[in-house]
């Protein structure tokens, strides 16, 4: 197979636009993101750049090596601390000095399952990715960033060829709608090739493959 990266420009992690920041976990390649807001920081992302199958990673120095996790968010949540709020209610007028903050928290959750990793380089573009579960534990606050085309289709192109080799594991984290993510990375990465290039008709029967195990589970074959 050809390399899919090539023609395509270096993508500078530095320069991706800055998500949200890690809150909590449900297991060593699940997380919880915290999607920025206007007040978190100068260029909080729009919707697009948040959406559902969005490629991210996350930046991580490893014994004098900066790396790459990278994951994929495969669900949202709306947060809303004053749903369901029951008894007497403040006047609107004293809200404020009593519930500072309430309206504020407010907010919107990512889940974002781990994909693999890619090593740093000093230029600020990525080498050497890997589609094995990530060994290192992310931190509280860690800061998840947005994954452009380019960067997305350089980490699916290992040793020249591309791979997919995380889709079980993502299927694993994702559930029901694991099926659905992996598509739209799968539309991502077609986005970046030729279409004559000889890797769409990998994505292809990788797409069939996945397709047909979903409706095997929901015992719809």
């Amino acid at each position: 197979m050809t390399d899919s990266t090539e023609g395509t420009p270096a993508a500078d992690v530095d320069s991706c636009v800055r998500i949200g920041s890690i809150v909590s976990s449900n297991s060593h390649l699940d997380y919880v993101v915290e999607v920025f807001k206007e007040r978190d920081c100068d260029r909080p992302p729009e919707l697009h750049e948040r959406e559902f199958g969005q490629p991210v990673f996350i930046k991580k120095t490893i014994d004098g090596t900066e790396h790459a996790v990278m994951g994929v968010i495969y669900a949202t949540q709306l947060v809303d601390p004053d749903q369901g709020r029951t008894g007497p209610r403040l006047a609107q007028d004293d809200q404020a000095q009593f519930t500072p903050g309430y309206i504020e928290e407010r907010t919107t959750l990512a889940g974002v399952a781990l994909l693999g990793t890619a090593t740093i380089t000093d230029d600020r573009i990525i080498v050497d990715p890997s589609h094995q579960m990530p060994r290192w534990t992310l931190e509280v606050e860690d800061t998840v960033y947005h994954c452009p085309d380019e960067l997305t289709a350089k980490f699916h192109t290992v040793d020249g060829q591309l791979q997919l080799a995380y889709v079980d594991r993502l299927v694993d984290i994702a559930g029901d709608l694991g099926a659905e993510v992996i598509v739209a990375l799968i539309n991502r990465l077609r986005s970046t090739l030729p279409d004559d290039d000889t890797n769409q008709r990998v994505l292809d029967v990788v797409e069939q493959n996945i397709q047909w195990q979903a409706r095997e589970r929901r015992g719809v074959v």
